[in-house]
This record gives C-alpha cells, sequence and structure tokens, in this order.
C-alpha cells in the first residue's frame, strides 16, 4: 500500500513517509552504552556498536508490540543486543508505528517493530532464547512475512539479506536479492508468508507438515476462494459444511488494522457483528443475515450472508456510456434509467436503516451491491453506528463529507448517496471537492451527449459541489467556461495549456531530495528521472509545448540521468533509452550517446520486444538519434533488432506479446519496425509491422455499435486507453495505413476508434485517460481523418478543462482516485500538456522518438 504511505507527510504531493514535519512522539532507547551509535534512515532508526559484525544475509529476528508497551519493549529488546553486541533497528516515530499497523497498510512489513541481526544461526537462537524469556508476557501482531520463535508470543524471524543488494527488472522497479542455499541469487521474497529461500531449511523449528485437505474454519466452513487481503485480516468466499450454503468469512487480526481512534481489527470486527445482529432483528434483509462469530488461534472471523451481485463500481464501469461521443441517445437514456432505479432502492435501503435509529458510516461504491435486477444491498458494516453517537473516522474519500461540511451537519450518509449518485455519472469526486467552483457544469458539458441528465439525478449528485464562494481576487490562472469551451475551443485550450506548463515549472524542486517534479506513487517504485514517471517525461512535454525549460532543471536532469544510469532498467518508458532521448532533444547528445549505448550494453535489452520497456523502444531511440546526428552507426543497430523480429524470433514476439496497445502488446513493436521501413526504405520492415498489426486485431474482441474492444487478461475489463487498449491499437494502425495502405488495418481502424472517443474517465492522463484520446484522434486527423476528425479531437480535449484544478501559481491535475498532485508524463500534469499541444500544434509533437517529420506545404 505504497500510495497509502505516500499521502501522510504532505497535503499537495506523494512524498516518502519519512519526510512528515509532525512525526508524533521519537523513540530511542532509554540508555545508550558508550561506543553505540544511532541513524535514522527512512522510517527506521539503525544502531551499531564501533566494530558492528555483520553478516551479508541470514536469520532476520524481528520484535512485535502494541502501542502501550511500545517503551518496554524497545527497551527490553536494545539492552539484550547492547550486552550481545548486536546491530539493530526500530521503529524511529509514533507515526511510522501507527503506518505500519494502519489497516491500509502493507502486509508485508505488518507488526514489525525490532529488527535485529545476528551474525549467525547460534547466535540468533541464544538472542531469541533471551527475548522470549524477557518478553513472555508481552503481546503484539503476528508477523506474517516471518515463523514465530515457540508457539505464542512477539518474536519472530525470517531468512533474508541484511545488506541490500538488489536488480533492476524489465519494467524499471527493483527486486531485493538473497544468496539460496546454492549460493546463487534468487528474489528476497517478502510476501505475507514464511518463504526461506530455495536450499535453506529452518533451524528453529520442525519441517511444517504440508496442507493438503480443505480449509475448514471452526469445524464448518470450507475457504473455498480468497476475496481480499488487508493489514488487518482477509476475507473469503466458503461452504458452510453444516447447510452447504455458500458464505462470506471475514477475518480481523489481532493487535493490528489500528486507526486514529485506537481500535484495531478484532474491535471492528466485533461491532460490525453487533450491528448486523441488531439489524438482522429488526429489519431482515437490510444486511447480510450474520451467521456465525468465533476466535480460531488469535484471529476472529464472522460468517455472514454471501450477497451475491456485482460491485456497484464495476455495474458502472460495465453499463456506463456517459460522456461517449456517437453513442445512440436510446442507450443514454436506457442507462440514465438504470441509475434512477437503484438509487431509489439505495435510498429506501438507507432510510429504512435510519428508521432503526442507525447510520451506515461509508456509503461507498465498495459497500454497495447491484443485483441482476437493479435491486441493492449494502455490505460491510463496520462504520454502522447509531444516529445518535458520532460518525466513524473511518471512510472512503469522496464519499465522507470533508470537515467543513461535517461540521455543518451533513450526515455521512447524505453524503456518501450524493457520492454514488456522481459515481453513477462520472466518479471524480476530488476536484469537485478541492476546487469546486464551476467545475459542475463542466462536467454536465461533457456527460450529456444529446440526453439531459434529469434534474434530480443531477441535483443529488452536486447536492454538496459548486456552492464555494468566488474569491475576492481570482486566480491568475482560470479555467475556461463550457460555454468557452464550445464557442471558441482552440482558444480555451491555449489557456488550458499555459496555465498546466505554469503550474509544472512553479512545482519543480531544482534542488530536491527525492525528485525534480512530483511523481505518481508509481514513480517510487521505478525511479523519478525516468519518461514515464520522471523529470525526462515532464522536461519532454515542455520542450514539446514551446516552453523554456530553466537551465537549472536541464542540468539537474542531466546530472540525475549520468549518475543513476548503472542501476536503470534499458527501456523507454522507465530506463536510459528514453533519458538519451530527451537528452538528445535538450541539445546533450555526447550524454545521449553514452546512455544510449549502455541501454543496449544492459543484459535486459534483448529480453523483450516491448515498445515500452524492451528491444522495441530501445530501436526507436536508436532511429531518432539517427535522425538528429546521422552515421549508420544507429542505424545498423536498429536494423539487427528489426532483423529479429521479423525473423526467426518472429513467433517468440507473438507469443511474449503483453496486453494490445502501446506499451507491452504489439501495436508498440509495429511502431518500431514501421519507423525502421521508412527510415531504411526496407519493405519488409513494414510488411513485418502489418504482420503484427494483425496479430494484434486478432486478439480484439466483437463489441456490435461499440466496435472492436480489447481486453484485460481476465477478459472482462474492456481497456481503451493508450498505453493499454484501443487509442494504442488505433494510433499504431493510423500510421500503418497512412505508410502501407493495407486493406485489413484501415478497415479496422474506424471500428477500434470507437471506444476513444470519450470525454469522460476517472484520470486525465496521456497513457490512461482522455489525454490519450485527444492524441490518438489528433494523430488520426493528421493521417487520414480530416477536419472532422481533428474536431473530435479538439472536443475530446475540451473535455480535460473538468481535471485542473486552480493555484495560485498554475493549474493542475488531479484524477478522481489521486488524492494528491503529480506531474507524470504518464497519468499527470505533463501528459496533458503534451496532448494539449498535439491537439493545438499538429505535427511535431511526438509521443515516440523517430515519428516521421510533418509534411512541409510550400
Amino acid at each position: 500500500m505504497l500510495d497509502f504511505w505516500l499521502t501522510m507527510a504532505d497535503k499537495e504531493f506523494y512524498v516518502p513517509l519519512e519526510r512528515a514535519s509532525h512525526v508524533g512522539e521519537r523513540y530511542a532507547p532509554s540508555e545508550v552504552p558508550d561506543g553505540w551509535t544511532g541513524k535514522a534512515d527512512g522510517v527506521w532508526t539503525h544502531w551499531r556498536p564501533a566494530e558492528p559484525v555483520i553478516a551479508e544475509q541470514g536469520w532476520k529476528v524481528h520484535v512485535s508490540t502494541v502501542p502501550s508497551r511500545l517503551r518496554f519493549t524497545l527497551d527490553t529488546v536494545a539492552g539484550i543486543c547492547f550486552e550481545e553486541g548486536l546491530a539493530f533497528k526500530h521503529l524511529s516515530a509514533q507515526l511510522f508505528f501507527e503506518a505500519f499497523h494502519h489497516k491500509h497498510a502493507a502486509r508485508s512489513q505488518a507488526g514489525k517493530f525490532c529488527a535485529i541481526y545476528p551474525p549467525d544461526t547460534e547466535t540468533a537462537r541464544r538472542l531469541m532464547d533471551r527475548l522470549s524469556t524477557e518478553l513472555k508476557d508481552e503481546v503484539g501482531p503476528y508477523v506474517l512475512t516471518d515463523r514465530r520463535y515457540g508457539e505464542r508470543g512477539v518474536v519472530h524471524y525470517r531468512y533474508g539479506a541484511y545488506l541490500t543488494r538488489t536488480s533492476v527488472r524489465l519494467d524499471g522497479t527493483t527486486v531485493h536479492l538473497v544468496r539460496d542455499g546454492q549460493g546463487r541469487d534468487v528474489p528476497d521474497v517478502r510476501s505475507a508468508q514464511f518463504v526461506p529461500p530455495p536450499g535453506i531449511e529452518d533451524p528453529f523449528a520442525p519441517p511444517a507438515e504440508p496442507h493438503t485437505g480443505p480449509i475448514l474454519l471452526n469445524d464448518r466452513f470450507e475457504v473455498t476462494g480468497v476475496i481480499r487481503h488487508s493489514n488487518g485480516g482477509g476475507t473469503y468466499r466458503a461452504t458452510d459444511t453444516a447447510t452447504g450454503r455458500t458464505v462470506f468469512v471475514k477475518e480481523a487480526r489481532a493487535h493490528n488494522g489500528i486507526i486514529g481512534n485506537g481500535t484495531d481489527s478484532r474491535d471492528r470486527l466485533r461491532h460490525e457483528h453487533a450491528m448486523l445482529e441488531r439489524v438482522h432483528a429488526q429489519a431482515p434483509g437490510l444486511c447480510p443475515e450474520p451467521i456465525d462469530y468465533f476466535t480460531e488461534w488469535e484471529h476472529d472471523f464472522l460468517v455472514t450472508e454471501f450477497v451475491e451481485g456485482t460491485g456497484f463500481l464495476q455495474w458502472v464501469a460495465t453499463h456506463t456510456v456517459m460522456g461517449r461521443l456517437g453513442v445512440a441517445p436510446e442507450r443514454h437514456a436506457a442507462y440514465l434509467a438504470d441509475v434512477r432505479r437503484i438509487l431509489a432502492e439505495l435510498r429506501a435501503a438507507i432510510d429504512r436503516l435510519h428508521g432503526i435509529g442507525l447510520r451506515f458510516g461509508d456509503l461507498s461504491h465498495g459497500n454497495v451491491v447491484v443485483g441482476d435486477d437493479l435491486g441493492v444491498r449494502l455490505i460491510d458494516f463496520e462504520t454502522a453506528n447509531p444516529l445518535t453517537e458520532k460518525p466513524s473516522p473511518l471512510g472512503t474519500p469522496g464519499y465522507k463529507p470533508p470537515r467543513a461540511l461535517a461540521e455543518a451537519g451533513v450526515e455521512d450518509d447524505e453524503y456518501g448517496y450524493a457520492g454514488l449518485a456522481l459515481c453513477a455519472l462520472f466518479p471524480l469526486s476530488q476536484p469537485l471537492e478541492r476546487d469546486p467552483r464551476g467545475r459542475a457544469e463542466l462536467y454536465r458539458r461533457d456527460l450529456e451527449q444529446g440526453v439531459p441528465i434529469p434534474e434530480e439525478l443531477w441535483r443529488t449528485a452536486t447536492r454538496y459541489h459548486g456552492t464555494a464562494v468566488v474569491e475576492a481576487a481570482p486566480p491568475p490562472y482560470e479555467l475556461p467556461t463550457a460555454a468557452e469551451l464550445d464557442e471558441r475551443p482552440e482558444e480555451s485550450l491555449a489557456r488550458l495549456r499555459t496555465g498546466i506548463a505554469a503550474g509544472l515549472l512553479a512545482m519543480a524542486r531544482p534542488d530536491g531530495q527525492d525528485w525534480v517534479f512530483p511523481p505518481s506513487p508509481r514513480g517510487y517504485g521505478v525511479n523519478t528521472h525516468c519518461l514515464e514517471h520522471g523529470t525526462a517525461g515532464v522536461l519532454h512535454a515542455l520542450l514539446r509545448s514551446g516552453v523554456e525549460v530553466p537551465d537549472e532543471l536541464v542540468a539537474r536532469f542531466r546530472d540525475d540521468a549520468l549518475a543513476h544510469a548503472g542501476s536503470l532498467a534499458p527501456g523507454l518508458q522507465n530506463g536510459t533509452a528514453g533519458l538519451a532521448w530527451v537528452l538528445a532533444e535538450l541539445g546533450l547528445h555526447a550524454e545521449a550517446e553514452e546512455l544510449l549505448d549502455a541501454s543496449l550494453r544492459h543484459p535486459l535489452s534483448l529480453s523483450s520486444a516491448h515498445l515500452g520497456h524492451g528491444a522495441a523502444g530501445i530501436g526507436l531511440a536508436h532511429l531518432d538519434l539517427y535522425a538528429r546526428l546521422g552515421g549508420d552507426r544507429r542505424l545498423t543497430v536498429a536494423a539487427k533488432l528489426g532483423d529479429t523480429f521479423i525473423g526467426e524470433n518472429r513467433e517468440h514476439v507473438l507469443s511474449d506479446a503483453g496486453t494490445p496497445g502501446l506499451a507491452s502488446g504489439l501495436s508498440g513493436t509495429a511502431l518500431f519496425l514501421l519507423a525502421l521501413g521508412e527510415r531504411t526504405g526496407e519493405r519488409r520492415y513494414l510488411r513485418g509491422a502489418v504482420g503484427l498489426m494483425h496479430a494484434e486485431l486478432d486478439r480484439g474482441v466483437e463489441g456490435g455499435e461499440d466496435g472492436l474492444l480489447f481486453r484485460d487478461d481476465s477478459r472482462t475489463r474492456i481497456l481503451p486507453y493508450l498505453s493499454l487498449g484501443s487509442a494504442g491499437v488505433a494510433t499504431a494502425l493510423t500510421r500503418v495505413v497512412a505508410a502501407t495502405g493495407d486493406e485489413r488495418c484501415a478497415l479496422a481502424l474506424p471500428r477500434v476508434l470507437t471506444m476513444c472517443r470519450l470525454t469522460c474517465a476517472a484520470e486525465p492522463g496521456l497513457y490512461t485517460g482522455v489525454a490519450g484520446w485527444a492524441y490518438t484522434l489528433a494523430e488520426h486527423a493528421r493521417c487520414a481523418g480530416g477536419p472532422g476528425e481533428l474536431r473530435t479531437a479538439v472536443r475530446i480535449a475540451t473535455g480535460l478543462a473538468k481535471y485542473a484544478i486552480r493555484h495560485p501559481t498554475g493549474l493542475r491535475v488531479l484524477g478522481g482516485g489521486e488524492e494528491r498532485f503529480h506531474a507524470d508524463l504518464g497519468g499527470g500534469s505533463a501528459g496533458v500538456l503534451l496532448a494539449l499541444a498535439r491537439v493545438l500544434d499538429g505535427p511535431g509533437v511526438p509521443l515516440l522518438p523517430s515519428e516521421p517529420e510533418p509534411e512541409r506545404t510550400p
């Protein structure tokens, strides 16, 4: 749950937890012997003697505790480690302890408070014996990555690396390494279960007997599937062997899942059971029927009726046509009628609950199930409580009233009901809450496509939004109004572009410790320098939008790129090939050459043919540098890669294809072959590109009036996006048709473009949002579509206005599910800026290296 930790330190940006200005009480041992030094590192404080003996890897010992016994536990652990001369670490402050034990924290870190590094097995055994004796009466959460030492207690252990060693994956993420029993490097698995490296035997406990039969809880409930795990426990599908009935099982782990009011998962599960008993007795059918409650081992379990149906958000995603251009009015009207019926059912359920004196508390899309008959059921009564009491502090963003409204008397259930009505129309609550003035009219403009939204439904959805008082002094960068977008679309988009560019430059931190431009959570998992999530992508968008990039930002990017090149993946989106491309755009050709050479030398460079992270992206970067600087070497390298794709490895390219689209699909590889054919004049590369696009089209699914659709691996979710899905396929088809005139691609293109004519998505971004559709349609208009398609691209682009948030320094972009601003090319402000530049300026605004030069008119 990286996203959760990154929201705790700052209200504007995703920032590492340790950067928080207020971390609460600081922790340290009461007494520290001479010669020992403590050093903060992230959320941990490390303690070492003057001459520490630390092995490279071994049996790491973890100790857990509860808040009320934290000081005693720390002093006990520290005292033993000081006597034994063992290096150890502990969480540094109250905020960090709360984060590790929160309901939404990562399960791989759950329960850990102290970690100790004994140099060998016998020392580890002696240490754990002492700890178990000194802490025999203590309690704490079970550490899921570990095995407990003894039957009970707070001492746990796992085998892993002491000194950090990592390797980079193809997608730019890193994997921690440990040596197995044969001395080979293998992943240091940090999953929520005890997994020693291969060949490493546990010396502290007899081998566990493998579980061969069904999992039976309370000698009655056979678990048949996992629904979801969380730090507080899990939820499961099970069969009641006494009745044969399918049931729902909810688990609560001891001393974990802590929230701000001090309750843990077991406290809340017991409360939920009490609420279900009360509701079921007074209003049968309103809640899932409670069946059983029991404690097994150290966990509590609640068993209820299994409510069949579809989650509210999934139902909306599957059925909505809101914001789509060209859809028959009858489909819009039918969808709106279904929404009104569902909301009426929901209103009746909430009124019935209020009638027995209870509030639901977290009326959100995750807690409402829609049946095949459009009836609704409420699930998860964890936050339910009497109307006479204060609401639970738990709640889902967008469905819980902001503090000002709560203090003004707005009830949680009423705000949540309005949030569900808004979700049914368009799930974008965060921008409305942050900057509501005039935004509702921007929403309505995009949602009403020939069929007006019923006034009652609209009033319900926007009941708590759009009433902000106008500032005495308007911000320097205003949003265009709905009327301006309709009457003067290009002028309005130009203003939007200016504001977003200003906002990006204002967010820059040339001397920033963690980043130059604020990244998304994904940027922390990859790197903050790359094209998709880092400085490179933002600088590219600024350059292509005609914005002068300050020298200090260029210098910082150059230094970061060269300093970190050795630790990065080789690819285009998250690696050195992308850095090389942007360095070349900035005129830093020697540096670009150096990084592109490093990209090709990387051991992973030929591991995949994908555009996003594989050889196709590296090949495009070579073609781009060839076009800029000339010389045969780069073209020769690209040609060798292309020959591999169309030669004996073609079947491997096909079998290795990921989700259709540009990132990992065949469309991205086809674009490289197309560019190579255009640069060399060799028809075999063009034929190879056509063959890959035919194979990509073979993976499509017929969608009737929705055209040719592309789905994820589960075959349930439709993907219309640029990196994954229809827009990426359409972008490649557009260029292949323009270059080759292939008949099958030409016939398929209009049907693939059908799902790209949307003005609304949960995200505004270039890779998986509205900006990507605008870019795709603008590209299509240039190559083949003509003025009509360009008008459509402009219309789609005007839908980006509703995502922009006014700020004194410029406009910032915020998607519906995002709680902080970020600048990423993939999903943030930079990608929106690039799409606006492409729509307004036409050719010459490339998404990828080595795109064809624009045609010059005499």
